[in-house]
């Protein structure tokens, strides 16, 4: 059986060879001394490898392919960076390949040195079609590696956000308040609101909030406002005299409103409205100006917590979740699950991506620390790992789930994952090594 390139990749890095000695197809004896560095870029596979070729000791580069004239198929010999691959590796032998120097590469061949073992392993993970590869395994591997596989997978997910925050502070010139501020507002819309809770802040700069800053009444105005809810006439006083502020706010600024339209409700709790989350959000803004410096300077992560909890509402939402549109009394705090949303995919993304930015540790701990003391998220995904036997501690753990089926299971990168090669060689797994 032909095995992709991947696999071959991964037998290679892990060492996962049958053990005997190994010989070049011109019948040299091989030793393999580092299997080098998995180069995952441009470029020779494996990077910085030693081997020994009968007497000869050599330095350089590997190249893997599944079969030798794959070197041609891909056009290797126009390529300068493959002039120094020191040993062709490939499933199968059926060309010789000629540096431009004229000297021939030396090629060893693995179709029957594949253990039949992880290859079988291989096959049905790859023929599984269950909802993830391994769901069928999972429960069978020590919650210890699985949470240790976890915290790596975290730090890759902090880091791909980091790359979006990175986007964000090129469109605002370097300002970390104007992206945090843009990041928190469309997080405030949760899914279903995030589209016109990140046109609400564009249009409305924090720059322009600080001239009201600890003036409730132009806050609520704008913010409703530019959000498209006060063009009309009201019948309560509330809404009247805000609707009345803003007209004239408006006009002071030059400001454009986004459509009203835009908001949705469908399928949302009253909780959830949009006019309750603007209110909320108003009342942060309120309370919290240049949130992001703060945040940087408070080493305390569960202070960092409570700046989302405590935000006093006007008393006309603790009767309405829309305006007009009077109900019993209810709480209009900010609920638990929202403010952990907030922190998750706000607060500890920003912590971590200006540490890793600026060489913080301590920045970057600040974040990993937040993710580690909030509870564990509660989604589709989520709750089928549980089922099948992952249980999540917190926050950290559920965002490396989330990392897992999106960057792993869903693409069955299995080679790539810890836990899928802990099934593929369940034996050898624990004590792998980089040298045969």
């Amino acid at each position: 059986m032909s095995f992709p390139e991947e696999f071959l990749h991964y037998l290679w890095k892990f060492c996962l060879l049958k053990k005997q000695e190994f010989k070049t197809t011109s019948g040299d004896i091989l030793d393999i001394i580092s299997v080098g560095l998995h180069n995952n870029h441009a470029g020779p596979d494996f990077e910085s490898a030693k081997i020994r070729i009968g007497d000869t000791l050599w330095a350089g580069n590997v190249e893997i392919h599944i079969r030798s004239s794959d070197w041609y198929r891909h056009q290797h010999q126009f390529d300068q960076a493959y002039d120094n691959v020191i040993l062709h590796v490939v499933s199968e032998h059926d060309q010789e390949i000629i540096r431009n120097d004229g000297t021939e590469i030396p090629v060893f061949e693995i179709k029957n040195l594949i253990p039949a073992e992880i290859a079988q392993n291989y096959i049905s993970l790859m023929a599984d079609l269950s909802w993830i590869p391994c769901e069928k395994h999972l429960a069978g591997i020590e919650p210890f590696f699985i949470k240790s596989w976890l915290s790596r997978i975290l730090i890759e997910r902090l880091e791909e956000r980091s790359i979006q925050v990175n986007e964000l502070l090129k469109e605002y010139k370097g300002s970390w308040d104007d992206a945090f501020y843009i990041t928190l507002a469309r997080n405030f819309g949760f899914k279903t609101n995030a589209v016109p809770f990140e046109m609400l802040a564009r249009s409305l700069p924090q720059q322009l909030l600080g001239r009201y800053k600890n003036r409730a009444f132009q806050i609520e105005a704008l913010i409703f406002g530019q959000a498209g809810f006060l063009n009309k006439n009201f019948k309560e006083e509330y809404p009247g005299l805000i609707m009345q502020e803003y007209r004239f706010l408006r006009k002071k600024h030059g400001l454009n409103p986004i459509d009203k339209y835009l908001w949705k409700y469908m399928r949302l709790r009253p909780r959830n409205f949009p006019t309750l989350r603007l209110a909320q959000f108003a009342a942060l803004i309120l309370k919290s100006s240049h949130l992001f410096s703060r945040i940087l300077n408070e080493k305390d992560s569960r202070r960092i917590m409570r700046m989302f909890s405590e935000m006093p509402l006007n008393s006309y939402w603790e009767t309405h979740y829309r305006f007009g549109q009077e109900c019993q009394q209810t709480s209009s705090a900010l609920g638990d699950k929202s403010i952990d949303n907030i922190l998750i995919n706000t607060v500890a993304v920003f912590s971590f991506a200006f540490g890793l930015m600026h060489g913080s540790d301590e920045q970057m701990n600040k974040g990993l620390n937040i993710l580690e003391k909030l509870s564990p998220e509660s989604n589709a995904v989520i709750n089928r790992f549980i089922k099948i036997g992952c249980i999540p501690e917190n926050a950290a753990h559920t965002q490396a789930i989330l990392q897992l089926k999106k960057s792993y299971c869903d693409q069955k990168k299995c080679l790539s994952c810890g836990i899928g090669t802990k099934i593929l060689n369940h034996k050898n797994a624990s004590t792998v090594s980089n040298v045969f």
